[in-house]
């Protein structure tokens, strides 16, 4: 009994003495109380709700050093995607009569943050599953009363049209649209231009020279 009081003794005395305490190693980083050189086993712990996870989450830093964080800081902090692209033609996209759509190849970077949409190809590759809000604006270079508009496709793993604006025949009027889709890692979608033209020979048809005119916005929301 006396050995067992004089262990704790020179316990409590090296507790009070160091502000940190390291288990598996001599020397604790200064910043925690405890550093543990090791893995770590929790044997009892109270099971948390749906709620708390809403609100925030224990996180390790680059150090290893345990952290509790607002969960809306994670999600802000996660490596999302975020591209913007735009275009400006340099030759007309043809004489069509009658029913027409072309995939338009956005070839001006703004940004691109993982480099998923291919400015050769026209051709954008979702690295992640997730939700995204996809944006996206053409206009024609004259004001020609046809039918034209903007259309975002899902090319694979299966073809589906994921949001398409009204062509009426409104001359000068850009057409746009701005939806949220979700799409699975290695999804590929393409941006196209469809025209309706009945009767009209010998027209060059083209879109406006303005890359401002011309534009998509991608970013993943979740």
């Amino acid at each position: 009994m006396p050995k067992i009081l004089l262990f704790f003794s020179l316990l409590l005395t090296c507790l009070i003495a160091h502000s940190q305490v390291g288990i598996g190693t001599t020397d604790p980083h200064p910043d925690v109380m405890l550093d543990v050189n090791g893995g770590l086993r929790i044997r009892n712990y109270n099971d948390g709700s749906d709620n708390a996870a809403k609100d925030s989450l224990v996180v390790l830093d680059g150090r290893g050093v345990v952290h509790r964080i607002a969960t809306s800081t994670l999600l802000a902090n996660m490596d999302k995607s975020l591209a913007k692209y735009n275009y400006t033609p340099s030759t007309g996209l043809g004489v069509f009569l009658g029913y027409h759509e072309e995939l338009i190849v956005f070839d001006n970077q703004e940004f691109d943050l993982k480099n998923e949409y291919d400015s050769t190809s026209g051709i954008f590759t979702a690295q992640q599953t997730g939700l995204y809000r996809i944006e996206g604006q053409i206009k024609l270079g004259l004001n020609l009363t046809i039918g034209f508009g903007l259309r975002l496709k899902k090319i694979h793993p299966s073809v589906e049209i994921l949001a398409d604006d009204s062509f009426t025949n409104f001359p000068g009027v850009a057409r746009r649209f701005s939806t949220i889709v979700e799409l699975n890692a290695g999804d590929q979608i393409a941006f196209y231009n469809i025209l309706s033209i009945s009767g009209i020979i010998g027209v060059s048809v083209s879109l406006s020279a303005n890359a401002y005119d011309n534009y998509f916005t991608i970013e993943q929301v979740r």
